[in-house]
């Protein structure tokens, strides 16, 4: 099993260096071992699925007092508490429903603007991925419930693998079996790559993804707004029938450290294709 020093496991997570102090002194985060000559602390792959579960339910606003009830409480109970969190949330910011209104109209003119589509169709590339093993969960969301869900079962995936001693990839996959929308429950499958030896339980499905080629967009944080980022699986279902068709579902690849620094590039939207064509080569 891994071991991660201080400045490892702030790299492996994602946290700061401050972060990781004070979500120890708080204890939230404490590490597996502590020398008491010299403080260094040590990391397991337990604490790191752990780390990057804090971090995961920071980046969509959970405050910590929250996440610490979240994450503290019987895995039966996180899906169900973090859904209500996530319900509150929203209805906190019922009353800015008109920026909702906008992106709409906004999504709704660049599908019709062939400039904008042009632009899409000039950021698609091929890339390729090798043969890996996954953990999954499939469900059944709506638009409104996708983000909690899949966070809740990426947690659910991390921490299953770092308890049966095999090492989760710092990265996850939402693949859309179905399409989903406001009102339109569709099924989607949350997975985390990794390594070693596991076994499967309950709704947890381990799997072989195979080597695949897909055409890809490389997108912001920003760019990330439902319904707005359909025009990106748009210029992709364009660009797969240039390869054939699309050889899978459509994917959302979360492979990067998150970040709304603008221009930073957070994730990549793919189609799995069956055969490269003439589509400009990305390096993985």
């Amino acid at each position: 099993m891994r071991e991660l020093g201080t400045g490892g496991m702030s790299r492996a997570s994602g946290l700061s260096l401050k972060a990781l102090r004070v979500y120890e002194a708080s204890g939230l985060l404490v590490p597996a071992s502590v020398d008491p000559a010299t403080g260094y602390r040590r990391y397991g792959e337990a604490e790191l699925a752990r780390a990057r579960s804090i971090q995961a339910l920071r980046r969509i606003g959970v405050p910590l007092a929250r996440v610490h009830e979240l994450l503290d409480a019987p895995p039966d109970r996180l899906r169900g508490d973090l859904a209500s969190w996530w319900s509150a949330e929203r209805a906190a910011f019922a009353e800015r429903s008109q920026v909702v209104d906008v992106v709409a109209d906004d999504a709704s003119r660049a599908h019709l603007d062939p400039t904008a589509a042009s632009a899409d169709a000039a950021r698609v590339r091929v890339v390729h991925r090798d043969e890996q093993k996954v953990a999954s969960i499939t469900r059944l969301v709506e638009q409104a419930d996708l983000v909690p869900t899949s966070i809740a079962d990426v947690i659910a995936l991390r921490r299953h693998l770092a308890e049966q001693g095999a090492r989760p990839v710092d990265a996850h996959h939402l693949v859309f079996h179905e399409p989903v929308g406001f009102g339109l429950p569709g099924r989607i499958e949350s997975a985390v790559p990794y390594a070693g030896s596991c076994d499967p339980v309950g709704e947890i499905v381990l799997r072989a993804e195979p080597a695949t080629s897909l055409v890809a967009i490389e997108v912001t944080a920003a760019e990330l707004v439902y319904p707005s980022l359909l025009r990106f699986y748009d210029a992709l279902g364009r660009a797969a029938e240039q390869h054939g068709g699309a050889a899978g579902a459509p994917r959302e690849l979360y492979e990067r450290p998150w970040s709304t620094v603008p221009g930073d590039l957070v994730a990549t939207i793919a189609t799995p294709i069956g055969t490269p064509a003439s589509t400009p080569t990305a390096a993985t």
